[in-house]
């Protein structure tokens, strides 16, 4: 575990770390850190650079999946259509793969002028106010969702967030009425939502797409034609990303 923490601060890191900036960031003495270091050296997991008192996460930490690995071939396949749907609504426009019950970020892109919100590789917004989780919700039936939100009242980021089971029931009627759901600062302040989930052949939700943009372009008229632009390209997923087959398998909804 302590080796892993070391890893969680050098993979994300963007320049070398010393063995004292590790030691401080994981808690740890610095005697634990080096040997920890040397173990996951021999390992391939992490490189000395210059001197050789700076420490960096190897190519094989940073990119540990193969090129043809299902999730690699995804972000590929699916490129044109996110690129395509960012340019036409003119808003940051999110990949995202459903692995088990975790969303995992597959790929970002950005239009002109866009939002360039952060995105962590692994979400952890709450599944009732952000757009991927709303999205992973729908795919679920209701007694599905009552088990992934657990008990009521849920978490309120903001004064805008749905707390209570009824009103999220309320809310995943009408998302499944339409095919898509919004979030309109339920989770940030001026931050609004179109998400959709996309299918495999088999019918088995694998993922889904995020559009997010500020509050304040996101009127009535914008979101409608988010929505028709987003469950095109929803659509289109299954006949031009052959890897949904694959990641069908990998995300457990077979």
């Amino acid at each position: 575990m302590r080796g892993l923490a070391i890893m969680d601060v050098l993979i994300p890191a963007g320049q070398p770390l010393s063995l004292a900036e590790i030691a401080g960031a994981t808690n740890l003495d610095q005697s634990t850190t080096l040997r920890l270091l040397r173990t996951l050296e021999d390992a391939r997991q992490v490189l000395r650079i210059g001197d050789g008192k700076r420490y960096i996460a190897s190519p094989k930490a940073l990119r540990p999946l193969p090129l043809l690995h299902p999730l690699e071939q995804l972000r590929r396949e699916a490129d044109s259509i996110l690129r395509s749907l960012a340019a036409r609504v003119g808003n940051t426009v999110v990949l995202v793969a459903f692995l088990g019950s975790e969303r995992l970020v597959v790929d970002v892109m950005l239009a002109p002028n866009s939002l360039t919100p952060y995105y962590a590789t692994w979400l952890h917004g709450p599944l009732h106010a952000s757009g991927p989780g709303k999205a992973y919700l729908l795919s679920l039936d209701d007694q599905q969702r009552r088990a992934a939100l657990g008990p009521e009242p849920y978490t309120a980021a903001t004064s805008r967030t749905l707390t209570t089971w009824d009103a999220v029931r309320h809310d995943m009627q009408r998302s499944a009425e339409r095919g898509y759901v919004t979030v309109a600062d339920e989770f940030y302040d001026g931050l609004s939502a179109v998400a959709a989930p996309f299918f495999s052949w088999s019918g088995k939700a694998v993922g889904c797409i995020a559009i997010t943009g500020r509050t304040a372009d996101f009127n009535e008229a914008t979101v409608q034609k988010a929505a028709v632009e987003l469950l095109n390209c929803t659509r289109l997923m299954p006949l031009q990303v052959t890897s949904l087959s694959w990641l069908e398998q990998l995300s457990g909804r077979y």
